[in-house]
């Protein structure tokens, strides 16, 4: 289990005032090609990422701000998977108000592929194509345990729970050997490694080493599970 508060990470400027993304890497880099996680949270001001897709399954988790996904509201709390090769967006939003945003995947892409240029490309590598976009809403109780939002024929899957204070994780009610991560999107985790606020990630390659997560005085989490199968000519 590796671990990143957001006094950990380390953020990087691109474009132009009004125009402007900010690459708030945590696990890797934005720009990454090393085997391992990339991880980063997106601070988006610039009105509108065209729609596209990557080499990569990833999840997206809205952490602060306000836009659209696609056709989707986007807002804090919103979880989105796309499989590899599956064309997603257009993320907008107003540069006034901005979008925040975690893109996490458990191998490294760079780089866009914007659509409808490269169709040709989605058409011949893509497999399944599923996709989902839900919302970490009251339907997550305090108390309830995990709730399962969505999931797809591959194994992809999203959680939301909310703790009560001193409340553990029930990490036992999950399905074991899948990798993934665990967003705080409110509220003070506890673990091995320490203190986790708002904005931090716990990346993890099996769901058993999430034992030891506790609220402090409460918390919401996502928790999101990568497919079992990955996608046939996938990077």
């Amino acid at each position: 289990m590796r671990t990143v508060t957001p006094d950990q990470a380390v953020a990087v400027v691109r474009g132009y005032e009004g125009n402007r993304y900010t690459m708030v890497d945590y696990l890797g880099t934005f720009a990454d090609t090393l085997p391992g996680e990339q991880a980063y949270l997106v601070r988006q001001q610039a009105p509108e990422l065209r729609p596209h897709f990557h080499e990569v399954d990833q999840f997206q988790v809205i952490t602060a701000g306000e836009g659209t996904l696609g056709r989707d509201r986007a807002v804090a709390g919103v979880l989105h998977y796309t499989d590899a090769y599956t064309s997603y967006g257009p993320i907008c939003t107003d540069p006034e108000i901005g979008l925040s945003y975690f893109t996490l995947r458990r191998q490294p892409t760079t780089g866009v592929n914007y659509m409808p240029e490269e169709r040709e490309k989605r058409a011949r590598e893509a497999g399944a194509s599923q996709h989902f976009t839900v919302l970490l809403d009251d339907r997550c109780t305090v108390g309830a345990g995990l709730h399962e939002l969505a999931r797809t024929d591959r194994g992809a899957a999203a959680y939301g729970v909310r703790l009560g204070g001193g409340e553990e994780l029930r990490a036992q009610t999950l399905p074991t050997g899948q990798a993934g991560y665990v967003v705080v999107l409110g509220g003070v985790v506890t673990g091995p490694h320490g203190r986790m606020p708002a904005e931090s990630l716990v990346s993890f390659d099996d769901t058993s080493e999430l034992q030891d997560l506790r609220a402090e005085r409460g918390a919401t989490l996502a928790v999101l599970l990568f497919p079992c199968v990955a996608v046939a000519g996938a990077a």
